[in-house]
């Protein structure tokens, strides 16, 4: 049966794996001073049901992410979706902007693989930094806000991290992790941008959902980003359960 309670709970807290946070009486504030282009890294987390004034917990996140030197950002929980709209006008009155983001389509691993791999890659279960995750892949993609966090995750005894190679080069590399709340949540795959159109994706995402299957991990969930990746998830197994629009808030000022 499908706990979407507790795998919306899993994407609201899934950055406490990777990343410093401070607990507060509306929700939780996510840092990393070594990581400031990382969203996922930097941002606060309300709760409605939590809050009491909204223009005094806009006031807190405000000084506390300026004292850090870092942009305020505020993600809406996913089970309070409309909330951030609700009140966009004393959002503004804060200086924040305010939008709802996707929609993003909800996969769940429901079904068989039905991706035929061609075998061209090496895939590695990663147990230490590799530096070729960061010069093969993630700099020449512009995704050097990941590196931190792929550092985070390794050392991450609930992370899974699977780097492919084509000879001595990495090409792509995924991640996901097994929450308490019994539910696993697939984080990211990236390909190097020079090896992108060649069948990298699809083939790492069916050794990791082959291996999720081999190791009995249950209730894998993903949100693909674009058509073609919800396209090469549906192959894999992933099947729509749910679209979502969640509330975000960027500070302007």
């Amino acid at each position: 049966m499908i706990n979407l309670e507790s795998i919306f709970n899993e994407e609201d807290l899934f950055p406490k794996t990777f990343t410093k946070y401070e607990e507060t009486d509306f929700g939780l504030l996510f840092y990393n001073d070594k990581n400031k282009l990382s969203y996922d890294s930097n941002h606060a987390l309300i709760y409605k049901n939590k809050i009491e004034n909204l223009n005094d917990v806009l006031e807190s996140i405000t000084l506390f992410y300026k004292q850090k030197n870092t942009k305020p950002i505020i993600y809406e929980s996913m089970n309070d979706t409309g909330y951030f709209l609700e009140n966009k006008f004393i959002f503004e009155q804060h200086g924040y902007n305010v939008w709802s983001d996707g929609p993003y389509s909800l996969m769940l691993l429901q079904a068989d693989n039905k991706i035929k791999l061609k075998n061209n890659l090496e895939i590695k279960l990663v147990t230490d930094w590799d530096q070729r995750i960061a010069d093969d892949i993630c700099v020449p993609s512009d995704e050097t806000h990941e590196i931190e966090v792929i550092k985070q995750s390794i050392a991450n005894k609930n992370h899974r991290v699977f780097l492919a190679f084509n000879g001595e080069k990495a090409v792509a590399i995924t991640y996901f992790h097994i929450s308490n709340l019994n539910c696993c949540r697939f984080d990211y795959i990236i390909v190097s941008k020079n090896e992108r159109k060649n069948g990298f994706a699809r083939e790492l995402l069916s050794y990791v959902t082959d291996y999720c299957r081999k190791n009995r991990i249950e209730n894998c969930f993903q949100w693909p980003a674009h058509k073609t990746s919800e396209s090469i998830c549906y192959e894999a197994g992933f099947r729509h359960v749910k679209s979502i629009n969640p509330g975000r808030a960027s500070y302007n000022n």
